[in-house]
């Protein structure tokens, strides 16, 4: 019996890697009103060219714990042990959902224990989706359940999301920082480069302009590289920026590395978020040391001296 990797659509893994390597695949719901679409049924390209026309952020959903189960249950009838490798709780219920549905399942079959367990990818994207990779990958090679679980933590251990957004305004939408801190950074051409560490949003750097933002990320991967043993995988991933990012894949990052390099585009449930982005997610061959930074709104408001007194929040 071997196992099988089920991840959610904020992963964002290529097809041709789900094919290869047999990773299923559920789409998280992007809602907005009254309309709910799953993110693999919306055109990323038609979905960014009108929130760019908005003043609202979308919101998300998950599959309901039926649609759920049938996920768990159709693997489970092909004789495989199922393995969820989700976006993190502290983005999505995903990882909430499922346990409880396998918990039910367990319960009603004691004979299911032992063949359901997940793992939190603690960032969103293609670092959620390395682990989901790893784990798979380990499948293919007659792995148990438990080792191709190790095999996602120990991917999660080795990689490394770093990513800068061309303007504040999606980050202020969402609430994600002040309007304060939002006016002053655009008008100091602020660009911070941010990471997901500890499964939540922080900020690596602050520095002034996109290009040197994109500067920062070629140095710290480079950093990395050095620090961790070398790398194992690495791709480029853009919100509405496609030419930029395939610049910056050329020019920049494929020279780095020596090899073709893949852009993969960040869907609506991510990217709403955040607005227009370019950046890298990159697995290296040792663990990476974590950074361990303070949250994205605390960082940004020191660097625009919005906390010296009291927030900008409290003030209203």
């Amino acid at each position: 019996m071997t196992v099988r990797v089920l991840t959610d659509s904020a992963s964002y893994i290529p097809a041709e890697d789900r094919q290869r390597l047999d990773i299923r695949m559920f789409s998280m719901i992007l809602v907005e009103g009254d309309r709910q679409t799953p993110e693999m049924d919306i055109d990323y390209n038609d979905f960014y060219a009108r929130l760019a026309s908005v003043d609202y952020i979308p919101t998300t959903s998950l599959p309901s714990p039926e649609e759920m189960r049938a996920h768990i249950v159709n693997i489970l009838d092909e004789g495989y042990d199922v393995l969820g490798v989700f976006l993190p709780g502290t983005f999505s219920g995903v990882v909430a959902t499922f346990t409880m549905v396998a918990e039910q399942l367990m319960t009603e079959d004691p004979a299911l224990r032992g063949r359901i367990d997940v793992v939190d990818g603690e960032s969103p994207c293609m670092e959620e989706g390395f682990a989901a990779e790893a784990a798979a990958l380990c499948a293919q090679e007659g792995g148990t359940l438990a080792e191709c679980a190790a095999a996602a933590e120990a991917s999660k251990a080795r990689s490394r999301f770093l990513f800068t957004p061309q303007t504040l305004t999606y980050l202020e939408r969402g609430g994600r920082i002040g309007h304060a801190s939002a006016l002053l950074g655009g008008l100091l051409k602020l660009n911070p480069v941010l990471t997901v560490d500890n499964a939540i949003t922080t900020t690596y750097a602050k520095v002034r302009t996109f290009p040197k933002a994109l500067k920062t990320i070629e140095e710290k991967l480079v950093a990395d590289i050095k620090a961790s043993g070398g790398l194992l995988n690495i791709c480029v991933h853009f919100i509405a920026e496609e030419k930029e990012a395939a610049e910056f894949c050329k020019n920049v990052i494929e020279p780095l590395v020596g090899f073709p390099v893949r852009v993969i585009p960040i869907g609506p449930v991510v990217g709403a978020h955040v607005g227009p982005a370019l950046g890298i997610v990159y697995e290296t061959v040792d663990p990476i040391a974590p950074l361990h930074g303070e949250s994205m709104l605390e960082r940004l408001e020191d660097a625009l001296g919005l906390r010296s007194g009291e927030s900008e929040e409290s003030e209203k």
